[in-house]
């Protein structure tokens, strides 16, 4: 995963000169807006994740310090996860929302 985003790196450093988003054209035919939203996703999908384990971690924490420090970052993670829906939201991307929205719609039912 991050070979493949040092290698767009160098591309964007070699071949990005002074033109317009809409024009620059990356690995498989990409725009840099198409290569912003690829890493916003995977930063949304990872924040969502998060939501998962970090209440698991909670649990199983040994003291009660560790537990505090986990439920902040818990709390940070979820208006991370709520700036990136605002953001996908305001710029007409709706449709990402939704296809992680299946992955985690059972994490409230389980145990």
């Amino acid at each position: 995963m991050r070979n493949s985003k040092i290698k767009r790196l160098e591309l964007l450093k070699n071949t990005y000169s002074n033109k317009s988003d809409s024009t620059f054209i990356g690995p498989k035919n990409q725009t840099c807006r198409n290569m912003y939203l690829e890493e916003l996703q995977d930063i949304y999908f990872n924040e969502k994740s998060l939501l998962i384990s970090i209440p698991i971690l909670i649990y199983k924490a040994d003291s009660k310090e560790i537990s505090e420090a986990l439920a902040t970052h818990l709390q940070f993670t979820k208006d991370h996860i709520q700036r990136l829906e605002d953001f996908f939201i305001s710029i007409g991307e709706k449709s990402i929302i939704l296809k992680y929205a299946s992955l985690y719609e059972n994490q409230n039912n389980t145990p």
